[in-house]
């Protein structure tokens, strides 16, 4: 089948195989085939580009990322989508699909077994399971050059704008960037908020040690870094912040990306 994101084939699929859109797994279904067309478009795929699709759904960006990529290979967690997958993509023979959670998958283990120039994740991630997707993804060091996402606008607009644990991993790895918005209305059924597509860059590998003192420092957002840091480092906290020229008044979110790594130098291990 071809065009799947055309409402009328969406419709036809769905009411084929009895399927309603499951809450559990955040599922909305884009009716839009532009707007699957301008996500495809706005990245660097090519032949030579392996893309991980993580809930590919009906398979409505997987047919366009087939066009595209040198190899798709989708995860999805709900298998009453395996006859309709079956359908949908049947004519690709550069496109598996693994159902199974992609929280659970080695995903370093994964990029090392491909054989492409570039790897690269490109997805509709379910709101509920936004962040913990992406620091999956931006934390694994596993060689993925890119991260293509539709997520919950107001969350996008937190990574880029504001400082939290997630976006200074982001900011050790790479760089994040808002490439277009996509309007509630282009899905089925409409979700009660409007989307973004970001682009995650990574050209650093991550420090472990970031994720223990970035999640020591946003303990309690209001309180100091002094505060906070108090219970990792003790009585030596004090003196560790001095002698990187921290104030210890400081809130958490006022530290920069530097500050930070100087920080993980002192923990152990």
């Amino acid at each position: 089948m071809k065009d799947i994101a055309k409402k009328s084939n969406t419709m036809y699929l769905l009411n084929k195989y009895k399927l309603n859109a499951n809450k559990r797994y955040g599922q909305n279904f884009i009716i839009d085939l532009n707007t699957i067309k301008k996500i495809v478009n706005n990245t660097s795929i090519d032949k030579d580009t392996c893309v991980i699709e993580i809930g590919p759904g009906i398979g409505t960006l997987s047919e366009q990322l087939g066009y595209k990529a040198g190899k798709v290979i989708c995860y999805e967690i709900d298998e009453r989508l395996k006859p309709v997958l079956n359908e949908s993509l049947g004519e690709f023979d550069n496109i598996e699909v693994i159902y199974k959670d992609f929280l659970k998958v080695d995903l370093k283990a994964l990029a090392d077994s491909l054989d492409y120039d570039k790897v690269c994740v490109v997805a509709n991630l379910p709101y509920y399971i936004t962040s913990d997707l992406l620091e999956l993804m931006v934390t694994s060091n596993s060689g993925i050059s890119f991260i293509c996402a539709m997520i919950q606008k107001e969350v996008a607009e937190k990574l880029v704008y504001k400082h939290t644990p997630l976006s200074y991993m982001i900011e050790s790895v790479g760089s994040i960037d808002i490439k277009m918005n996509v309007s509630r209305h282009v899905f089925m059924p409409s979700p009660h908020v409007d989307s973004s597509i970001i682009e995650i860059t990574i050209d650093n590998s991550y420090d472990e040690k970031l994720t223990e003192i970035l999640n020591a420092s946003f303990t309690q957002k209001r309180k100091t870094i002094y505060n906070n840091l108090k219970n990792l480092f003790q009585e030596e906290t004090k003196n560790i912040l001095e002698k990187e020229n921290i104030s210890l008044t400081l809130r958490p979110e006022q530290l920069s990306i530097d500050d930070y790594k100087h920080l993980s130098k002192y923990l152990g291990g």
